[in-house]
């Protein structure tokens, strides 16, 4: 493709990343919560799934789990249903002593968080849907297909994690600040009500 249509690409894909979404949400609560190295595990998580994704759509698959109907909206209810999930979580936890270790905190460990991330990423399958109309705009069609949706994967990964990434580790920074009973709890409570809004606002999304 042409060095304006793969820049036009990157510029488009920026733009949609920036905009907070679900996984955006949860990275930013994560981060708040157990600080920056908790939120960058929670990123792996996530990117996995974005990877999951994006060999899906170069393999062709998307349009097929697009014309899925009613087994990709249960699928969508299924993430929505685990972000609800976590921000209950939120709003009813205690305060917890920041002394303590992370296991009497109730913090929870590397690979849970990795496997929340991923999991509250892979189980949106609109975004399959998306991406099989999004890349096709940028593809020239006098090229061979494959390597160009290789490219514009790759490209869409890496400008993700690096959006994700910033919103994860600004959030961590806030960790240490927000270490009182008081801050806890309304801290909480925000985060609680942003991932139940959140994962509301997915189960209600149609396809």
């Amino acid at each position: 493709m042409s060095l304006d249509l793969y820049l036009g690409f990157i510029a488009a894909t920026l733009i949609l990343c920036v905009i907070p979404g679900p996984v955006v949400t949860w990275l930013v609560a994560c981060g708040i919560a157990q600080g920056p190295r908790a939120a960058l595990t929670g990123l792996g998580g996530t990117t996995a799934a974005l990877s999951t994704h994006m060999v899906l759509t170069v393999l062709g698959l998307a349009p097929l789990l697009a014309a899925l109907g009613p087994w990709a909206e249960a699928l969508k209810l299924i993430g929505a249903a685990y972000l609800v999930f976590l921000g209950v979580q939120a709003l009813r936890a205690r305060y917890a002593d920041p002394d303590l270790p992370d296991a009497r905190r109730g913090h929870a460990n590397g690979a849970t968080l990795f496997r929340r991330g991923y999991l509250i990423s892979v189980t949106n399958p609109k975004t399959l849907a998306f991406y099989a109309a999004f890349f096709p705009q940028f593809i020239d069609h006098t090229a061979p297909a494959g390597p160009q949706l290789v490219l514009l994967a790759v490209t869409f990964i890496v400008v993700s994690t690096l959006s994700d990434g910033t919103f994860a580790l600004a959030a961590g920074k806030l960790a240490p600040h927000l270490k009182s009973e008081r801050a806890q709890m309304l801290r909480n409570k925000i985060t609680g009500s942003v991932l139940v809004a959140a994962g509301i606002g997915l189960a209600l999304t149609r396809r």
